[in-house]
């Protein structure tokens, strides 16, 4: 409540107060803008709309001096959650509120549930950690379509500042990735093989690699959903497993299918047969191949044969 007043000024009679506004005229304090009492101006609410130049006259004409007055409006306030929906079942959630300009703020939350239409007040509890502008909730209070918001609070003016966006809470169930080899079939000893742990999530996530049984203390950690092994060695095969992982605790998803890799190598009987079968494949491909063959050789040796009985005869002379 802002009160303007024309007491004292003694030089005539019938006082009140008068402005000029957003609205580009001058009005008297009324029930447009303000409460009248004797030569009093009250004024319930300000808005920016009250932003203006504001002076006492009297009846005979008389002026005050003018006082202007600017009205802002309360600093803006942002309410952010990490992490981003959706979140997922047993994952603890953690907003931060953040007042933009001015310091000294302490910090108001609010939430209330999908099927009611009042706010509650949050306060530290043992599903509840309030730590300045930041509200953890437990992974056994994210309820999927509750909703909070914030606002700041101070000492000084102004008191307080808008209220924050309004964040609902999205919850699903626990994903699971797929696993999946870059290789059709078996692996070859001395080739390159990559496995592929797919999770269709917003971004954020590590990624874990197990193999020949799911052991957390064995696990191999990477910041890709890829895992790449540049030349498979016999000792690679096996069983393999993945699962993703994000936030300070670590939130793990599911494990994924497992996944059986087979590595082979290549034996020095089938090294033979595989060129042999090329040759065939090409032949049959070409029927004219092996004559054009069959000529050259033959060329090539009546060319020798004439070249050396050229030197030969060259030498008895």
């Amino acid at each position: 409540m802002h009160s303007l007043s024309c007491e004292g000024q003694s030089d005539s009679t019938g006082w009140r107060v008068r402005g000029y506004t957003h609205s580009g005229s001058v009005s008297d304090c009324s029930s447009l803008w303000g409460s009248v009492t004797g030569s009093t101006c009250t004024i319930g609410y300000l808005y920016t709309y009250h932003t203006g130049v504001y002076w006492c006259q009297s009846e005979s004409g008389g002026s005050s001096n003018p006082v202007n007055i600017t009205v802002h409006n309360l600093p803006t306030n942002t309410l952010t959650v990490e992490p981003q929906s959706p979140v997922f079942t047993g994952e603890s959630v953690t907003l931060k509120c953040e007042v933009q300009g001015y310091d000294g703020w302490t910090y108001q939350w609010g939430y209330k549930k999908k099927a009611q239409s009042q706010w509650t007040t949050v306060s530290q509890s043992v599903f509840d950690t309030v730590n300045r502008d930041t509200l953890t909730i437990s992974r056994d209070a994210v309820v999927n379509g509750d909703q909070y918001q914030c606002r700041g609070a101070r000492n000084n003016r102004p008191t307080t500042s808008q209220y924050s966006n309004i964040v609902t809470l999205t919850v699903h169930v626990k994903p699971t990735p797929e696993l999946t080899s870059s290789l059709k079939g078996a692996a070859l000893v001395g080739n390159p093989m990559t496995l592929h742990c797919k999770l269709d999530q917003s971004a954020g996530w590590s990624f874990y690699w197990s193999r020949h049984t799911q052991n957390p203390e064995n696990e191999t950690n990477t910041a890709a959903n890829s895992y790449n092994i540049s030349s498979v060695a016999p000792s690679d095969g096996g069983q393999y497993w993945c699962r993703a992982g994000r936030g300070n605790p670590v939130y793990y998803t599911n494990y994924s299918d497992a996944l059986w890799v087979n590595v082979t190598a290549l034996s020095h009987s089938e090294a033979p047969l595989s060129i042999l079968s090329l040759l065939s494949s090409l032949l049959a491909v070409s029927p004219y191949l092996l004559v054009s063959i069959v000529l050259g050789v033959k060329c090539y040796r009546a060319h020798v044969l004439t070249k050396n009985r050229s030197q030969n005869a060259v030498s008895e002379e």
